[in-house]
């Protein structure tokens, strides 16, 4: 369950990930239920994002 913030852009679960293109949040991505294992798989596709929108 997310914690309940003022702020609806924000949110403090992990493994949820905003998405940047030219430095504004383009999107954003949530793996999972929090674990470590769903932080490293979200990481990694940011990551993948990142080299392939920087291909473009």
């Amino acid at each position: 369950m997310a914690i309940q913030t003022k702020d609806p852009k924000i949110t403090l679960v992990a493994g949820v990930y905003p998405i940047f293109v030219d430095g504004k949040i383009a999107g954003g991505i949530g793996v999972g239920g929090g674990t470590e294992e769903d932080c490293m798989i979200a990481e990694y596709v940011i990551s993948v994002f990142e080299k392939l929108t920087k291909q473009a």
